[in-house]
């Protein structure tokens, strides 16, 4: 299998992913701030798992062993770093506007 093919794979796989755990994450927390927060952490503390897993998955088609299977991995874990702060924040925005 080409490089192309093996990285049109991984990036495809990332976003599914990506989306089911974001679907679910928003799902079961919608109104709930404690589950939205447990959200948040829970996306954080996956990281490494998504970061290792994609860095293997890449470097099955990179033969190459290059800086692209890094980049590509990097460029993913930065998304669900950013995604898990960015429903983390969600959830602070939810506790200060019931406050009121």
């Amino acid at each position: 299998m080409s490089a192309d093919v093996g990285m049109s794979i991984t990036i495809l796989l990332e976003i599914t992913v990506f989306g089911i755990i974001n679907f679910y994450a928003f799902k079961y927390s919608q109104d709930n701030i404690k589950k939205r927060i447990w959200a948040g952490v829970i996306f954080l503390l996956l990281t490494p798992i998504i970061l290792f897993g994609t860095l293997y998955f890449v470097l099955l088609f990179d033969k190459g062993m290059g800086w692209g299977a890094f980049v590509v991995t990097l460029i993913a874990t930065g998304l669900y770093i950013i995604n898990g702060i960015i429903v983390l924040l969600s959830s602070f925005y939810l506790y200060f506007k019931k406050s009121k």
